[in-house]
């Protein structure tokens, strides 16, 4: 009796020493870097030793990636994430930090982005399972970014580009933006002119997830005999600026803020997982 006694005291011992948030971690990790195209993961789990791990019960997950490349709606499928609506056995993250930082997200890098939500909920066994965090629910979170003036300038010199317009240069303010070009005036498929204009915008959150322009102040050289809302028209035509994507996250942009040294967005977001 004392041999089984010990036996099973060894065996308790040898699971919660085994069992602890670092070696969950380490998994976790090996998983999205596996999974991300990115240039670096970190992945920092607190919580207690023993049986809060084997159950399943954390207090903090941080996920950090470095240099990470996606566009609308890839992002929640490169990870190693499925959602269900029940659990078999349910496990619990206190919070969960994310954040990307030199992302670029269809073109447009963004220096940082950062997530956060309480109180998520996963399915542990079908996680051990699958080898594959399996989401059931999480409370609404809040995310928070910030695109440099260089890379808005960079973006939206291509888009503009593709608009007809050249030579963009964008320089911000506190508040609003100026935006000059030379918009290509064309007859078929022949340019007979380049009309060279400037303009005060301001940016705002649109639709959820957009981001629009909204002309103040527009300015056109007077070199050809147009009406005085031409360019407002065609200038229009850049909304969205941006759009982002980030499904199933249901993303409600609700602050845009520019600055002369970039733009900061801020949102919140919640789970929206598919029904079986």
């Amino acid at each position: 009796m004392e041999k089984v006694g010990l036996a099973v005291g060894l065996l308790l011992i040898v699971l919660f020493t085994q069992a602890t948030p670092e070696r969950v971690e380490r998994q976790i990790e090996h998983a999205l870097r596996q999974a991300l195209p990115a240039r670096h993961v970190d992945v920092e789990l607190d919580g207690a030793p023993g049986l809060p791990t084997l159950r399943g019960k954390f207090r903090k997950m941080t996920i950090t990636v470095e240099g990470l490349s996606f566009r609308g709606g890839q992002l929640m499928e490169m990870l190693p994430v499925q959602f269900a609506t029940k659990a078999e056995k349910e496990g619990r993250v206190g919070e969960i930090f994310v954040s990307l930082h030199d992302a670029d997200y269809e073109g447009l890098r963004i220096a940082t982005l950062n997530a956060h939500a309480r109180t998520v909920r996963f399915d542990l066994k079908a996680s051990l399972r699958l080898h594959r965090l399996v989401l059931v629910a999480a409370s609404t979170g809040t995310m928070t970014g910030f695109i440099p003036l260089e890379a808005l300038q960079r973006y939206l010199a291509a888009k503009a580009a593709s608009e007809g317009v050249d030579d963009l240069q964008v320089t911000l303010g506190n508040g609003d933006a100026e935006v000059q070009g030379r918009w290509r005036v064309t007859v078929g498929d022949t340019v007979i002119g380049r009309l060279p204009f400037s303009a005060t915008v301001q940016l705002f959150p649109a639709n959820d997830n957009e981001v629009h322009w909204r002309l103040t102040q527009v300015r056109v050289a007077q070199i050809l005999p147009l009406p005085a809302d031409w360019l407002q028209e065609r200038l229009k035509r850049f909304n969205p600026l941006m759009k982002f994507d980030l499904a199933p996250l249901q993303l409600t942009l609700h602050t845009v803020q520019v600055t002369p040294q970039g733009v900061s967005l801020a949102a919140n977001f919640s789970l929206a997982p598919a029904k079986d």
